[in-house]
């Protein structure tokens, strides 16, 4: 079997982790002896063994040896103690492993290449694959946070061709169509979170979940609220789906709301001020490396005047509303630039949709 072919097998792999790992990057391993695959793994849960572990499970529990094997793995073994499981590296060396095939190197600066050099030093040759590219699109979150101590975040808006994101004439608070709906739905299997204002959640009452394809083994986003009162009602749908919601407040926490909402579930975060920074902060201490934004316009402007945002996803969709609409940019104070990288335009449904990556 060709390496090239089993790397994007464990890329594959790893992207099962999607939504699972916490602050850890998903990754794929496959075991490879006699020519013939001998086990898989990838990294199923935050604080629990890593995508090469298991993978070594995976082949000793068919009664399988690993000596001799060889190891391809979509990112670089960690070789740094001081977290819940032990150093991958020294696992590969102690289980005989002769050869590792690695994708992408970990930009941890715990790792960086001192798993590589660690595996080299104990005569395990070692060849990099190079899906560093992949890997890096994957793991977004945690290269963020890496660097940045901060999540990933994606701002998400459809509005009409006069910017319009609210009709008030309308009995529906839909802009887009039915595949842009879809669309829109379907990005949310990549993120770990989805942040609304509290606005969002009376006058919609979202459930904030990803109802598409493999919807029902996916781990779904946990919905995060911008609530600066606690008007969140107690039989909203985000609390009724017990999908640990996390709500920001400027009341205390043993305010008679907040003892109501901790008792269905919610996890309450007082904040003196609702800064966006602030606020990404306390995500990244609850174990959420990437968060969608999906509105209103109030919460999507903050994010927008702070540049606490990495991505712009932006749907027009083809109509006007004129005077009747809620403008997107109410509540900017003054013009703002997009200082972007790439940018991404892509027609969905009755809409055009533009990505504007910094």
């Amino acid at each position: 079997m060709k390496e090239k072919d089993l790397m994007k097998q464990a890329f594959v792999l790893a992207k099962k982790g999607r939504t699972l790992t916490g602050l850890n990057p998903m990754v794929g391993a496959i075991l490879l002896k006699s020519n013939e695959i001998i086990g898989k793994g990838f990294h199923r849960e935050y604080g629990g063994p890593h995508a090469e572990v298991n993978a070594i499970q995976d082949a000793e529990s068919r009664g399988i040896s690993v000596n001799g094997a060889t190891l391809i793995t979509s990112l670089e073994p960690c070789c740094h103690n001081n977290k819940k499981t032990p150093p991958c590296t020294n696992i590969i060396i102690s289980k005989g492993i002769k050869e590792v095939y690695y994708g992408s190197i970990d930009m941890n600066p715990k790792v960086k290449g001192r798993g590589i050099a660690k595996l080299k030093s104990s005569n395990i040759k070692t060849v990099f694959i190079d899906n560093q590219k992949n890997n890096d699109e994957l793991n977004r979150g945690f290269l963020k946070i890496t660097e940045k101590k901060l999540p990933y975040v994606t701002l998400k808006i459809c509005m009409s061709l006069d910017g319009m994101i609210f009709n008030d004439k309308s009995s529906s608070s839909l802009i887009g169509d039915l595949k842009q709906l879809r669309h829109s739905n379907n990005l949310r299997a990549n993120y770990d979170s989805i942040l609304v204002g509290v606005e969002t959640i009376l006058a919609d009452n979202p459930k904030l979940t990803y109802r598409g394809l493999g919807s029902k083994s996916l781990k779904q986003p946990r919905p995060i609220v911008l609530d600066s009162l606690l008007r969140t009602p107690l039989d909203s749908k985000i609390i009724k789906l017990k999908n640990d919601p996390i709500i920001f407040t400027k009341l205390d926490e043993d305010s008679k709301k907040s003892v109501k909402l901790k008792k269905l579930g919610c996890t309450i975060i007082k904040l003196n001020k609702l800064e966006p920074r602030m606020v990404l902060k306390s995500l990244v201490k609850n174990n959420l490396q990437t968060v969608m934004v999906e509105g209103g316009g109030s919460i999507f402007s903050s994010f927008l005047k702070s540049n606490s945002y990495d991505e712009l996803v932006l749907y027009y969709s083809s109509i006007f509303i004129g005077n009747s609409g809620l403008n997107l940019g109410h509540s900017l104070d003054r013009e703002y630039k997009l200082k972007k990288n790439s940018t991404k335009i892509k027609k969905i449904g009755n809409s055009t949709m533009m990505v504007f990556k910094r």
